[in-house]
Formats: C-alpha cells, structure tokens, sequence
C-alpha cells in the first residue's frame, strides 16, 4: 500500500492535486454571484468537488508529510475558502436585492435578525467576509501552536496525532486522552476548510450570504473550540516566539527587556485598550488618536524575546494576529474604502503570517518578519495611513506588496523544497 501511494505522488504530487480545489472554488464563487437558485446549486456542487480535491491531495501526502507539503495543502485550502467567501460577499454589489437576505427562504428571513447581520447594505455583507477570513485564518495557527511540529512532540503524543495544521489529525490513529466527539469535531470542522464549504453552500443555498457567513463563523470557532480541548495541555515552546510574525522594531523593543517579562502580561493590556477603542469605532476617533491602539499593541513586543514556556503562552501569537486584522479591518471600514481591499489585505496578512510558521515549524526560519513589516509594521503602515487619510492609495499598495510576496515566496522556496523533497 505504502509503495502504491509513492508511486501516485510520484506522479501526482499532493500540492499540485490540491491547487484543483483552489480552481473549484474559483468556479463556485464565479455562479455564487448570479442570481438563480440553479447557480447557486451549481455553485454548491463544485463546493463539493473542492472538499473530494481536497482529501485526495490530503490522502495522497500520507500522514506526516513535508513541511513544504503541509504548507501547500493548508494554504490552498484557505486560498478557497476565501476565494468563495469573496464571491459570496461579491454578490451584494452585483445583486443588490440579496443585500438584506436572498436563498430559497428569503420571505421568511426578511425582517428577522438573518437580514441584519454585519450592518446595513454591502458594507454589511463585506464586514461578515473579513471576519469569516479572521476565524479561517486563526484557526490553523492555534493548530500549529497548540499541537507544536512533530519534531518537539514526544513518541506517545505523535501515535494518534498527524502533522499539525495539515488536516489530518484523528485519520490514523485514535488521539490518545482525547474523546471521540472531539475527534469528530475535528473531523468536520478543522482546519482543512473545504468541509466546511459544502455545509456552507447549503446554507447558501436556502439562507442566503449574511447565514452562510454566520455558518462558517460558528462551524470556525467550534473548530477551534475542538482543537484547543482536544490539544495538549503542556506544549512544545521552541517555535512560539517564531510564530508571533514580529518585525524589526519588534524585536528591538523586546532586546530591552531580554526576555524577562512573560509575554501574555503586556499583550493583555494593549489588547484591552485595542478592543476598547475598536468597540467606540475607530472612525469617531480624531486625528493622532488613532494610533493609539498601535502604542497599545506595541506593548507586546516587550514579550518578543521570552521563550514563550509559559502554559498559557501559545496564546500569543494568535491573539497578536487577532489584534492585528481587526485593526486593519476597522481601518479600512472607517475609512470607507472599497471592501475588497480591506478584505484582500486581511486575508494576505492572515497567509503571510502562517507561511512564516510553516517556516519556523520546518525549521526554515526563525520567525522574524523583516520583507514583511510584522504585525507591528502593518499596523503602523495602516495607523499612519489613517492619520493623513491616504488609506485609498496606502491600502492596495500594502495588499499588491503582502501578495506578491506570498507568490513569491512560494514559487522561489516552497516549490522549490517540495521538489527537493520528492525529487
């Protein structure tokens, strides 16, 4: 069996099948933008041909693949999430009577709280999209840290558990210590988001775009839900500090203390003044002052040094991304630039940030982001960008950079491991 499955690879090597789902989804979100239930049933079939694409390419890279292997399967896996969420979020701007609520149920979802999810018009409809991309993205990178790479894993924990973050968790083995609902959970909800993509054409489908979002929202946190309780509970603190996408001027703000402040102490003050500010609405805050929430996210790069050994430590890194693409998210949305935008840059920061843990997990890196900016950097650009009011031209000159940055660090280094891997 094992010689059958190297001869296919050979072949058909499991990055290049799971770019097939990115395709499909390219196909569902191009008929989810019409206005007819036969597309959007036709949109849900090719849903489905993404989540077969997907569990063959999972299938056909065995249980611990490659780093570079990994990588390719779960960044194409939420390349087409968000390629379909864009289109469904698309269909506000081209179907403006499915702004309030559309599907097969529309008469009845009108004038209930479904029609008023995300806040009033397309607007609405493109705030539920970003924060669908903010759950999808947080849910691999809690994986990656909660579970460690297979290297710092010890024997007993690696006999029921695949590679973190590929998706595969739960398909040997019974994971040890951890109930079967769990597993399950995992099983439909995790990390691979093309199961998710038929449920969620089917709420689509009868529901409308705002409960399809709130679908994907829920089935998002319950994953992560699964995989924070299903996971260890000690941890494996040699790639956390590498995980966090600090910048340069990160780094430098923590070399002060030389990691001897524990890292979750500054990050929940700047998170509490961040949220604070969110939740009053970045757009009533005058001039200078909406930089305040950088200088309170700054913060946490006082923990950029520490080992992060901590128990509650792997909390880190996703709760500095969290802040980060709710900042952006809000910038963009205050400023009322076009969605899209906003929506493009959240999602390149989201692949940015776990490339380079895919990195530091396959011992490629050590986790500092300097082509990148880091989180800090970005919201710093974005801040600033606001106080002079050039977010129209700042915005998608920062996204075009995250992507073309993305491609080209996958087609020069990722491409190129994968094929020394198999080659």
């Amino acid at each position: 069996m094992a010689g059958a499955r190297q001869a296919v690879v050979s072949v058909l090597a499991p990055p290049s099948i799971s770019w097939f789902s990115v395709g499909f989804a390219v196909i569902a979100a191009v008929w989810l933008t019409l206005d007819s239930a036969r597309a959007d049933g036709v949109a849900l079939a090719a849903l489905c041909a993404v989540c077969l694409s997907g569990w063959v390419s999972r299938s056909l890279a065995g249980p611990v693949p490659s780093a570079a292997a990994a990588w390719s399967l779960v960044a194409c896996s939420l390349l087409a999430e968000w390629v379909v969420y864009a289109g469904m979020a698309a269909t506000a701007g081209l179907r403006p009577a499915a702004v309030a609520v559309n599907g097969l149920a529309a008469g009845e979802l009108r004038g209930t709280f479904v029609a008023g999810l995300g806040g009033a018009g397309a607007e609405g409809v493109w705030r539920l999209a970003v924060t669908a991309v903010i759950v999808t993205a947080l849910l691999p990178m809690v994986d990656v840290c909660v579970h460690g790479s297979p290297q710092s894993q010890p024997e007993a924990g690696l006999a029921g558990t695949a590679l973190p973050g590929t998706g595969l968790s739960g398909t040997a083995l019974p994971v040890a210590g951890l109930p079967g609902t769990q597993v399950a959970a995992r099983r439909l909800f995790g990390v691979p988001g093309d199961i998710r993509l038929p449920l969620t054409g089917a709420v689509v489908l009868f529901c409308g775009d705002r409960a399809g979002f709130a679908a994907v929202i829920v089935l998002g946190l319950i994953a992560i839900a699964a995989v924070v309780i299903g996971g260890p509970r000690g941890g494996y603190p040699d790639e956390r500090r590498g995980y966090r996408g600090d910048g340069w001027l990160a780094v430098r703000i923590g070399k002060f203390v030389k990691g001897r402040l524990p890292p979750m102490v500054p990050l929940v003050v700047g998170l509490l003044v961040t949220g604070v500010l969110v939740a009053l609405g970045l757009r009533n805050l005058p001039g200078i002052l909406v930089l305040t929430p950088v200088e309170a996210m700054l913060l946490a790069a006082l923990g950029s040094w520490h080992p992060h050994d901590g128990r509650s430590d792997w909390l880190v890194p996703p709760l500095i991304q969290a802040a980060e693409y709710v900042f952006l998210s809000e910038v963009g949305f205050a400023s009322r630039l076009w969605p899209p935008v906003t929506f493009a840059l959240v999602a390149a920061a989201g692949l940015r940030h776990l490339d380079l843990a895919y990195r530091v997990r396959g011992g490629l890196a050590l986790g500092i982001d300097h082509r990148g900016f880091g989180w800090e950097g970005r919201m710093i650009i974005a801040g600033i960008a606001a106080v002079f009011g050039v977010q129209v031209v700042v915005y998608p000159l920062l996204t075009a950079y995250l992507w073309w940055l993305t491609a080209r660090d996958w087609a020069v280094g990722w491409s190129a491991r994968h094929a020394t891997v198999n080659g």
